[in-house]
């Protein structure tokens, strides 16, 4: 099963990467979306201020909590994708920022059949477009990471 990751951030990785917010969705639309209150704010790029920030709070169905909370959820989340799991992201700090999360929880409950990769080079830029021009008659926007996830899933291109 492919599961498509996204995730926003307070910077770029050369700088402060705290986790802001996280969102998964699977081949067949099942989502997780976390958001995070244990980042830095001030850490948080005016980038971050401007596009991201304003996003948090407005999705019904969120997980609210710190890292850890948020990883013991997103432990019970895979669960079901023991047996069959590919993490899809187009940006590495996604993956890397999910993986630092889950190796938080005790070891017996780390999921480490998990399968990561990167499919920039698999994202169709025009099907990515159109899109987002539909989804943004009905509110989604850019930048927000559930909703991101799901372009990518869209958009994604197997080779």
């Amino acid at each position: 099963m492919l599961i498509f990751l996204d995730t926003e951030f307070t910077d770029f990785p050369n700088l402060i990467c705290d986790p802001i917010s996280i969102g998964l969705v699977d081949e067949n639309g099942r989502e997780f979306y976390a958001e995070l209150i244990d980042y830095r704010d001030d850490a948080c790029s005016p980038f971050v201020r401007q596009n991201i920030l304003p996003l948090l709070g407005i999705h019904k169905n969120m997980i609210k909590g710190t890292r850890f909370s948020v990883a013991k959820n997103l432990k019970e989340w895979l669960e079901p994708y023991r047996d069959d799991c590919i993490v899809c992201f187009d940006y590495n700090t996604d993956w890397y920022l999910m993986r630092d999360m889950l190796i938080m929880l005790p070891e017996e409950d780390i999921p480490n059949y998990l399968v990561a990769r990167n499919i920039w080079g698999q994202i169709d830029k025009i099907r990515l477009e159109h899109f987002w021009v539909e989804k943004e008659l009905i509110g989604w926007r850019k930048h927000h990471s559930l909703w991101d996830a799901h372009g990518n899933r869209a958009a994604y291109l197997p080779k």
